[in-house]
């Protein structure tokens, strides 16, 4: 389709054609590039669980991180699989957009619509561009160092992650496989949290711009009503004016069409992640307190936890932008001069004004959590809560361990 292979939808192409989730590319194709994808995020998660597992000593640092990755991967694969199976609905949303595209005749309301599309590429593009430079730089420091810091076997199997030693292919190039190995199925699970996220900020960007081609529609009739210049008796008979409100509805349908279809998809899986993301953030900021004098798990954590907030942030900040383009949308059909118009013309402004008044909203879940920069807030609000409720408990532990040793010393 000549739309998404346009400069639009490129990103979305490539990244979803990665994962074997772009619904126009073959069956075959799309079933060994999602088989590779989850294949081998099995295969690592299943060498981190059975690291922990032989571990004779936890580190309560190292266990955590490895217990994070673990699930990242694990959640990435899940997210994955939701898209995989729900192939029909991504064509659908797909297809809506095209068919938008294709309906608009006028070139102000093209332009409008390529404006948001051009700003969603962006926003995706950052969100790339900062999720990969962060790891990269957290890759040199954890590895890099390592691979030319000569380290026992013990340091090696008792260090970030706990890997699975009858996993390793060659003793001597431990730290070599290990570091490529998370880099590369990290990468791949990335690319999955891309998939969802470069669709939904898309999707999203394109129902924000059909709010707004609807309110350029009202506004431009509303200039039309101001340069009605008839006597009152030709003015209560006038109906020029409802072909264009109908094209508003219509437009306004479309746009709230695009709403449901969105939270069909993305509902789920964003309550799932959110979920993800604040025990991830409660663990990071409990790590972020409590290792300290441990520079290397400062900085991957440091690392990390912008990535995660990054992520949260423009899932929740797409959510706030649809209720901003419904309240634009409001506000704009109440200014409305409806006492210059015909009373059959009034009809139609009032069922405009019925349909803006009710506020449409993307949700994590169904009707859970209302995603918007409040929620985000509340989010960040919550993980902090609980990872400074962590670190008190570890502190009070720590007191009781050393006032047993005192006591045993007296003794």
């Amino acid at each position: 389709m000549d739309l998404f292979d346009s400069q639009y939808f490129k990103i979305n192409k490539r990244v979803l054609m990665i994962c074997g989730l772009w619904p126009y590319q073959s069956i075959l194709g799309r079933r060994i590039a999602f088989a590779m994808l989850a294949n081998s995020i099995f295969l690592f998660v299943f060498t981190l669980i059975a690291g922990v597992i032989s571990q004779s000593q936890l580190d309560i640092i190292n266990t955590e991180d490895t217990i994070i990755i673990t699930f990242f991967c694990l959640l990435g694969l899940l997210k994955c699989t939701m898209f995989y199976n729900q192939q029909n609905k991504i064509k659908n949303l797909y297809e809506c957009i095209a068919t938008d595209w294709n309906k608009l005749t006028d070139s102000s309301e093209h332009n409008i619509l390529r404006s948001f599309l051009l700003d969603g590429r962006k926003i995706n593009f950052i969100t790339m561009v900062f999720c990969s430079s962060a790891f990269m730089i957290y890759s040199c420091i954890d590895f890099l160092l390592r691979i030319f810091n000569k380290e026992s076997e013990y340091q090696r199997q008792h260090s970030f992650p706990y890997y699975f030693k009858p996993m390793v292919i060659y003793e001597k190039l431990y730290d070599w496989q290990v570091a490529l190995h998370v880099t590369v199925i990290v990468i791949y699970s990335g690319l999955a949290y891309l998939s969802a996220i470069v669709t939904y900020i898309s999707s999203v960007k394109h129902v924000c711009a059909l709010y707004e081609i609807a309110r350029h529609r009202l506004q431009n009739a509303i200039i039309a009503c101001d340069k009605i210049n008839h006597p009152l008796q030709k003015c209560i008979e006038d109906i020029s004016l409802i072909p264009k409100l109908i094209k508003v509805i219509e437009m306004h349908e479309q746009a709230v069409r695009g709403i449901r279809i969105i939270k069909k998809v993305f509902g789920a899986d964003f309550f799932v992640l959110t979920v993800f993301c604040i025990s991830a953030l409660t663990i990071g900021t409990f790590e972020l307190n409590f290792c300290r004098a441990d520079i290397h798990s400062f900085i991957r954590v440091l690392l990390l936890m912008p990535i995660i907030m990054i992520y949260l942030f423009y899932v929740n900040y797409s959510g706030e932008q649809v209720i901003q383009a419904c309240d634009d949308m409001y506000t704009t059909a109440y200014n409305i001069d409806w006492y210059k118009t015909s009373s059959k013309t009034r009809i139609f402004v009032l069922m405009i004004m019925r349909r803006t008044l009710k506020s449409e909203y993307l949700t994590a879940g169904t009707m859970i959590m209302i995603l918007s920069i409040k929620n985000f807030a509340t989010i960040i609000k919550t993980a902090w809560s609980f990872g400074t409720l962590l670190l008190t408990t570890q502190k009070h532990r720590k007191n009781e361990d050393a006032n047993f040793v005192a006591e045993n010393t007296l003794i």
